[in-house]
């Protein structure tokens, strides 16, 4: 059902709603379903709750493999740091970290040995990170339990579609938030 409306708000398919809701997107009423109708307050109350479940497997998936010390947030800038070597504002660019939280999530993640840091040879205080050997058999571990669980949930080619579907769509309401985060809202 969510990949139906996730298709419509692609196609445009949108209705109005009474006032005090924002950008509604009305389903049309199926077969087996009634109208449904979904805001954007609604679309990030889910995006919270599906973060919350992803953070709790990662989690759990870190406990199998003997990790305690650090959480999903580490793991997860692990990941963006993957095969580069890259400066503290390169990190920023590429994922949702404030400055302070950066900062604290390196410096953990240097105590347990997951990142090395190298000083650049014209400024000393200047760094670039890279992943340690530990960090890279973590991050090797948890990319290969994603993609079993990737393969049960994109196992035909309209499962594959709808992913697609769905991260398009995300993509464009995160630029689009983003955007009015800025400018403010349209007509305003």
């Amino acid at each position: 059902m969510i990949s139906k409306l996730l298709q419509q708000v692609l196609e445009g398919d949108t209705a109005t709603l009474p006032s005090g809701n924002a950008n509604p997107v009305k389903a049309k009423p199926g077969p087996a379903t009634q109208t449904t109708v979904i805001t954007h307050f609604e679309l990030a109350r889910t995006l919270e709750r599906a973060n919350r479940r992803f953070a709790s497997f990662l989690q759990a998936e870190m406990t199998r493999h003997g990790v305690q010390e650090i959480g999903p947030a580490h793991a997860m800038l692990l990941l963006t740091i993957g095969d580069d070597e890259l400066s503290v504002g390169q990190l920023m660019d590429r994922g949702p970290y404030a400055g302070t939280n950066l900062s604290y999530y390196l410096k953990q993640l240097g105590e347990y040995g997951y990142i090395e840091r190298i000083p650049l040879a014209r400024d000393r205080r200047t760094a670039r990170i890279r992943l340690s050997e530990k960090a890279r058999q973590l991050c090797d571990d948890l990319t290969e339990v994603a993609a079993k669980y990737h393969r049960l949930v994109a196992s035909d080619p309209e499962h594959i579609r709808n992913l697609e579907v769905a991260f398009e769509t995300l993509d464009r309401l995160e630029r689009a938030w983003a955007s009015a985060a800025i400018f403010g809202a349209p007509g305003e």
